[in-house]
């Protein structure tokens, strides 16, 4: 199997009169903030589906 490194790279940007830094991430850390992102999403989806349903 073939060796691949990866170059951290930053970068600042202006979005709405913010700095914000943007990094390129390694296909493993992305899929970590992905997964991470995805149960963040559903806790708070399921916490306003929980408020939504009538009680019975």
């Amino acid at each position: 199997m073939e060796h691949i490194s990866y170059k951290m790279q930053t970068e600042i940007v202006n979005f709405q009169g913010r700095e914000i830094p943007l990094e390129n991430l390694t296909p493993e850390q992305e899929a970590a903030k992905r997964r991470e992102l995805e149960q963040r999403l559903y806790e708070v989806f399921r916490k306003y589906q929980q408020r939504e349903t009538p009680a019975s």
